[in-house]
């Protein structure tokens, strides 16, 4: 018998396993505009083939009810949603951070088309979001969640999703982490634009005549600029840190889905 004529007969398998490979269209990376929804359509519909050739789903059993078969199916696209959703909170906090920079140094109302997302983003939060971009690349974290992917038919066998309290509650607990990490992320700035305003509050009342407003703008932005430029070495490192923990975020999400 050849593989098309089994690929036929197994067809409702493959659909479950499309299901949850789908997850990749919301992952960082994968789901960036600038990438053809045709082409993530055909990497989801490529990598479903190769897991059915190699037998991920010759386990599961095909329910005959077709009401059961579509709420596997919704089940089976959630897991790929919610692996994809975990690592997307990480990013989210990236902008948050710049976000808040941003509104410190004085460009609050300054935002630029996001490339990869095709909204508008901070000015620094976009730099900062494309800096932990190319840090995701660099240690593969886009593999590392293809893994995660193809490995979560080992963790959470197909049909035996149950989501549980302690799912709800991890959840809600990476939702909280992005104003945690956010605030970590630009502390150093912050903290010096804070002293910098400080400082200037002092000279507004030493010096009243000086116009406070048009010589601390762009005393702020400058400072901002050379403290910025100082840190994105240690920036580069705190990311590679915060990216391995979130590798092993997307198991721990896992093992509360089963």
């Amino acid at each position: 018998m050849d593989i098309l004529t089994i690929f036929l007969q197994e067809n409702d398998k493959f659909l479950i396993l499309l299901a949850r490979l789908s997850g990749l269209a919301f992952a960082p990376i994968f789901s960036t505009r600038g990438i053809p929804a045709l082409w993530k359509g055909a990497l989801a519909l490529i990598l479903s083939f190769l897991a059915w050739r190699l037998g991920v789903a010759d386990d599961f059993s095909v329910p005959e009810s077709f009401l059961a078969y579509t709420v596997i199916f919704i089940s089976e696209f959630l897991i790929g949603f919610a692996l994809a959703l975990t690592t997307q909170f990480f990013f989210a906090a990236v902008q948050l951070a710049g976000q808040i920079i941003d509104t410190q140094m004085g460009f609050g109302i300054v935002n630029v088309i996001d490339p990869m997302s095709g909204t508008q983003a901070p000015l620094l939060g976009n730099f900062k979001y494309i800096l932990a971009l190319l840090v995701y690349l660099q240690i593969d974290g886009h593999h590392l969640f293809l893994q995660a992917l193809f490995e979560s038919f080992q963790v959470i066998p197909i049909g035996s999703l149950s989501l549980r309290p302690e799912f709800y509650q991890s959840m809600i607990s990476l939702f909280g982490n992005i104003f945690e990490l956010g605030f970590k992320l630009s502390l150093p700035l912050v903290g010096a634009l804070l002293a910098a305003d400080f400082i200037l509050g002092i000279m507004s009342r030493t010096v009243p005549q000086m116009n406070i407003f048009m010589v601390g703008m762009p005393a702020k932005i400058v400072l901002g600029f050379a403290i910025l430029i100082v840190v994105i070495p240690f920036y580069v490192y705190l990311l590679n840190a915060m990216l391995t923990d979130l590798i092993q975020q997307t198991y721990k999400i896992m093992s509360v889905l089963v």
